[in-house]
């Protein structure tokens, strides 16, 4: 079984003098920074694994604190550096809710299992995610398009991972049938 990286935050900058990292990050339990099998992978992609020791919020981001990081200098050569793990290591999800890279590349069919594409990308709002939709080459969006869902139940009827599919709605109910030329601007 595929077991993905998953990026739980970037460090964007040094705070303070003893090696204290700041972390960007949407992540929506940082009790997940504590993680065993947690690593840092630098802009080159080399892995390094570490242990977070604590971590506080303050103004939208993360500050950290790093096993082994003493001094703002070691600090610094972190920057750009992505805090990741396996997916497997992450607690399970709550009922009825999933991780986002659980769902990416998952095949789109709308609800007469006609394909519209694969989920490319989530985008995260301030009311509710964004499914992105890329055209699969005979799907009902076009190959240079991109579908945009709401990932509300009014849009996202089901997520059946023995298909390897959602199926959704794209009219979110409002019984507008997929066309084969959707763009963005329709959604």
């Amino acid at each position: 079984m595929n077991d993905p990286w998953v990026v739980l935050g970037e460090i964007v900058k040094t705070h303070g003098l003893r090696g204290e990292v700041k972390v960007r990050s949407e992540i929506e339990n940082p009790e997940n920074f504590l993680l065993a099998g947690l690593f840092l992978r630098s802009p080159e992609g080399s892995l390094n694994e570490i242990q977070v020791l604590t971590w506080r919020f303050q103004k939208n981001a993360y500050l950290l604190k790093i096993a082994g990081l003493e001094s703002v200098g070691q600090a610094q050569k972190l920057i750009g550096s992505e805090l990741v793990c396996r997916g497997s290591r992450l607690p399970p999800p709550a009922e009825d809710e999933f991780y986002h890279f659980q769902l990416i590349g998952l095949d789109v069919l709308d609800s007469q299992d006609q394909p519209l594409g694969r989920l490319a990308e989530i985008m995260q709002t301030g009311a509710h995610d964004v499914y992105v939709v890329k055209s699969a080459n005979n799907g009902a969006v076009n190959s240079s398009d991109e579908l945009l869902l709401p990932g509300v139940s009014d849009y996202i009827l089901a997520i059946d991972f023995e298909r390897g599919c959602i199926v959704v709605d794209p009219s979110g109910g409002k019984g507008k049938p997929v066309e084969s030329e959707i763009t963005a601007d329709d959604c």
